[in-house]
C-alpha cells in the first residue's frame, strides 16, 4: 500500500515589530477593519469515496435519488461505487424517501428509474425537459416531442403478424396531441424494430407464446405506466396547493402592512385583485427577513405609482377639462388676456405641463379649484409661450442639422431656409418649418398594437392626460427631407446653403413632369416638385425645368382646368 499524501500546512510567519508603539498602532487598526473570509480550499471531498462504506452507506440512506443522480456524475470513484448491481439497495433505500413513487419496472435498473423519474433533462438533446412518456421510458423536451423523436404514427407501421394484427395490443402506444389539437397514436421505433425482428422467420405456432408473453408485457408496462402517471399528476397537484398557500399568505402579510402604512385608499380604488398581479407580491417564495427588506421599496414605489394614477383619474383630469375650458376662452377673445407675440401657439395638452398650470392642477385635494383660479397663470403665458416655441425650434433644427449631407452646411436662419423640410413619419406629408409646427400629427398618442403597447407607469399617465384634454404634447415625429430638397434647388441654379422659401418663391423656375404628362404642358411650383421627387424618387431625372418654353407654358397652364380628384395625376 501507498502511504496516504501527508497535508502541508502553509503557516503564516509573525511579523516582527521594532517598538512596542508600533505593535500597539497596528493592533488597533487591524480591529478597525473587517476580518476577511476565509477561502474554500478545493477538493476538500476527494478523499471521500475512502471513507469505511458502512459510513458511506449511511449517508446515503438520508439521500433522494437525484442527489444519488447528482452524486455519481461527479467522479469515477462514486459513479463505480453507486453503478454497482450488488449496490441497488442504495437507490431503493433513497426511493423509499419519496412517498407513493411505483416501484422500479423490472425492464429498467434502479439508476435508470432514478433519472426517468427525476432528472429533468431530455434524451436527446440534454436540454430542459419535463414531457415524460412512462411507457416509452424516454423523456423528451418540448421540440424534441415535436419532430416525433424515436416516435412514428402506428398506423404508418405494416402489420408484424397476422395472429395479432392490431399493433396497439403488442407495443406500448402514446397519444401525441399537435398544435392544431389533433391526437395521433405513436408507437416507438426502436420496440417495433425489436419486435420485428424477434418474430422474423418464426411459424405460427412458434409466434403464438412469443406474442402471448409480448402482451403480457405490454400489459404490466400499461399500468406501471398509469400508476407513475397518477403519483406524478399527485405530486404536481400537492406541488401546485403548496406554493398556492405560500402565495396566499405572503399576499396576506404584504395587504396588512400596506393597510398599516396607509395605502388602503389605492386598494379600495384599484382593488387588490389588481394591485396583487405585481411581481413582489404574487412571487411563491415565503417571505423572509432579507426578502422582506429588499420588496419593502418596491412596494412604496409602486403604490405610489398607484396614488398617482388615481389622483390622475379622480381628480387631475377634472382639473384639466376647467383648463381646457379657460383655454378655449383665451383662443375666443386673444385680447382679454396678455399677447404671446409668438405665430403658432401650444396646444392644451402643453399648456396643462407648464409649471404654473401643473401647480395648479395638483392642487391638494381639499382646495376647490376653478376658472379663475387659473388667471393668475395666465399671466406668465407669453414667457412660457416662448420657451416652448424655443424648445419646438431646438427639436426642429436637431432634426434637419442630422439630414444635411456632409458636403452642404447650413447658413442663415435655419427655418427661413428652403432645404429645411420634414417628412411626417404618420402621414407621409412634407412641410415646411411653420407648417411642422403646426402640424396635427404632432399632437397625436402614438398608436401601437396591443402586443407592443408598454404600460409603463409614464405611459399610463400620459395616456389618461391625452384621454381628458383630446391630445398628447407636442412631440415631433418627423424626419428629414433635405435631400430631396437640395436636388430641386440645385436644378433652379441655386445654392442650397443660402437659398430661402421667399427667395425661392419669387425667382424659382416652373417645372413639369414627364411622367404624369408626356407632352409636357402640366407646371408645377417648386413646392409641387418637391413633392413630386417624394411620391417618385426613381423618376426623379425626369423632373427637368423648362427654360425656353417656361413662360409661354406657364401662361398656357392658367388656362388649364385643375384636374378632379379621381384623377391618377400627382402633379397638382
Amino acid at each position: 500500500m501507498t502511504s496516504p499524501k501527508r497535508l502541508h500546512l502553509h503557516l503564516m510567519k509573525r511579523p516582527k515589530y521594532e517598538d512596542a508603539q508600533g505593535s500597539e498602532s497596528l493592533l488597533v487598526e487591524t480591529q478597525d477593519t473587517k476580518p476577511s473570509r476565509s477561502r474554500a480550499r478545493k477538493g476538500g471531498l476527494s478523499l471521500l469515496p475512502t471513507i469505511s462504506l458502512d459510513v458511506l452507506f449511511e449517508i446515503f440512506g438520508f439521500l433522494k435519488p437525484l442527489d444519488l443522480l447528482n452524486l455519481a456524475r461527479t467522479s469515477k470513484a462514486f459513479r463505480n461505487l453507486l453503478m454497482r448491481k450488488s449496490n441497488a439497495f442504495i437507490w431503493r433505500a433513497s426511493r423509499s424517501l419519496i412517498p407513493n413513487l411505483p416501484e422500479c419496472p423490472p425492464d429498467l435498473s434502479e439508476p435508470q428509474y432514478a433519472c426517468l423519474a427525476f432528472d429533468p433533462h431530455c434524451y436527446n438533446c440534454r436540454g430542459i425537459g419535463f414531457n415524460i412518456i412512462w411507457q416509452f421510458r424516454a423523456k423528451y423536451c418540448g421540440p424534441c416531442l415535436r419532430i416525433h423523436i424515436n416516435m412514428e404514427p402506428a398506423y404508418s407501421k405494416p402489420v408484424v403478424t397476422q395472429l395479432c394484427p392490431n399493433l396497439n395490443e403488442l407495443l406500448p402506444t402514446y397519444i401525441f396531441r399537435d398544435l392544431r389539437l389533433r391526437f395521433t397514436e405513436m408507437i416507438q421505433t426502436s420496440q417495433y424494430e425489436a419486435l420485428s425482428l424477434r418474430l422474423n422467420g418464426l411459424d405460427c405456432a412458434e409466434q403464438t407464446p412469443v406474442i402471448e408473453e409480448t402482451k403480457k408485457v405490454v400489459r404490466a408496462i400499461r399500468e406501471h405506466a398509469d400508476a407513475c402517471k397518477a403519483w406524478l399528476s399527485g405530486v404536481n397537484r400537492a406541488r401546485s396547493d403548496e406554493l398556492h398557500q405560500i402565495r396566499e399568505g405572503r399576499k396576506r402579510i404584504i395587504k396588512e402592512w400596506l393597510e398599516t402604512e396607509g395605502w388602503k385608499p389605492e386598494i379600495d380604488y384599484h382593488t387588490w385583485w389588481k394591485i396583487s398581479k405585481h411581481r413582489a407580491i404574487k412571487d411563491s417564495r415565503p417571505l423572509t427577513v432579507r426578502i422582506w427588506s429588499r420588496i419593502r421599496p418596491i412596494l412604496t414605489e409602486y403604490m405610489s405609482e398607484m396614488r398617482t394614477i388615481r389622483m390622475e383619474e379622480t381628480l387631475y383630469n377634472s382639473r384639466r377639462r376647467i383648463l381646457l375650458q379657460a383655454w378655449n376662452d383665451f383662443l375666443a377673445e386673444p385680447a382679454s388676456f396678455p399677447n404671446t407675440d409668438v405665430d403658432v401657439l401650444p396646444h392644451v395638452a402643453d399648456v396643462a405641463r407648464f409649471k404654473p398650470f401643473d401647480d395648479i392642477i395638483k392642487l391638494p385635494a381639499h382646495v376647490v379649484v376653478e376658472r379663475d383660479t387659473f388667471l393668475p397663470a395666465f399671466v406668465a403665458l407669453p414667457n412660457l409661450v416662448r420657451n416652448w416655441r424655443r424648445q419646438v425650434d431646438q427639436q426642429l433644427a436637431a432634426i434637419i442639422t442630422n439630414g444635411y449631407p456632409k458636403e452642404y452646411g447650413p447658413v442663415g436662419d435655419i427655418r427661413q431656409l428652403a432645404t429645411s423640410v420634414f417628412v411626417c413619419n404618420a402621414c407621409e406629408q412634407l412641410f415646411f418649418w411653420i407648417d411642422a409646427v403646426a402640424h396635427n400629427c404632432s399632437l397625436d398618442f402614438p398608436r401601437v398594437s396591443s402586443k407592443e403597447r408598454n404600460d409603463s407607469f409614464k405611459e399610463q399617465v400620459a395616456r389618461i392626460a391625452y384621454y381628458s384634454l383630446g391630445s398628447s404634447p407636442w412631440s415631433p415625429k418627423f424626419r428629414s427631407s433635405t435631400v430631396l430638397a437640395i436636388h430641386v434647388i440645385r436644378s433652379c441654379c441655386q445654392d442650397p446653403r443660402t437659398a430661402t422659401l421667399a427667395h425661392m418663391d419669387s425667382t424659382s423656375t416652373p417645372f413639369y413632369c414627364f411622367v404624369c404628362h408626356p407632352d409636357g404642358k402640366t407646371v408645377m411650383h417648386w413646392r409641387k416638385a418637391r413633392t413630386q421627387s417624394l411620391t417618385q424618387q426613381s423618376s426623379f431625372r425626369r423632373l427637368q425645368v423648362a427654360t425656353a418654353i417656361a413662360t409661354p407654358i406657364w401662361e398656357a397652364a392658367k388656362n388649364i382646368s385643375v384636374p378632379s380628384m379621381s384623377t391618377k395625376c400627382r402633379c397638382w
